[in-house]
């Protein structure tokens, strides 16, 4: 007669664990990546509003639209970029829900994009967000046209909320380090690494 041998309590223990270690190990490096695949839809998202502000400015005399503030809410600049714009949910980051204690009224929603809310920062505004703090001193309010630097920032993500004092918490497309995507007047976007306060222009 054959005898089959079962596993014993230990055995089974051991597989187990070895599972966790692994799962423990890959589920980081998951993480990661389906944060790089966000920052590369946040970068396209981006482009695609550096391009629609220029469109803009070839309708209306090179001038772009002016904010209150470079964020929320900002209704009739959203208003003004609307028929440029084939898909409104560009206007939202994906990574948006990875800022701690996220305001909702950063999501993606209809609701949200109808009442001027929306997932991004807007440089051409006439008065500094408080929640920036004393951003405003070295980087005042400004209009931008076609006519300005091209290296200017036009939008950027909101990830710089944080630490634009330099402090709080670094939370943001890569997780680790401080890396802010911003789309500049020449129709470009990029990431890049450092203080948004010393990289904004």
């Amino acid at each position: 007669m054959s005898h089959r041998r079962a596993f014993t309590l230990v055995e089974l223990l051991v597989v187990i664990a070895i599972i966790a270690i692994l799962a423990a190990m890959l589920f980081p490096v998951f993480a990661r990546a389906r944060e790089r695949a966000r920052s590369a839809n946040c970068l396209s998202n981006l482009r695609q509003l550096a391009c629609v502000g220029l469109m803009y400015g070839d309708d209306w005399d090179e001038l772009l639209p002016v904010s209150p503030t470079q964020g929320n809410a900002m209704p009739t600049t959203v208003a003004a970029f609307k028929p440029y714009a084939e898909n409104w949910q560009i206007f939202y980051c994906p990574s948006i829900r990875a800022l701690s204690g996220y305001d909702p009224c950063l999501n993606a929603t209809v609701e949200n994009f109808s009442m001027g809310n929306i997932g991004y920062y807007y440089w051409s505004m006439d008065a500094i967000h408080p929640h920036t703090g004393p951003f405003g001193q070295y980087h005042p309010p400004r209009h931008l046209t076609l006519a300005s630097d091209p290296s200017m920032w036009m939008w950027s993500d909101v990830f710089g909320k944080h630490y634009w004092q330099q402090g709080g918490e670094f939370l943001h497309h890569s997780g680790k380090w401080t890396f802010t995507n911003a789309s500049m007047m020449d129709g470009h976007a990029k990431p890049m690494r450092g203080r948004p306060t010393e990289l904004f222009k």
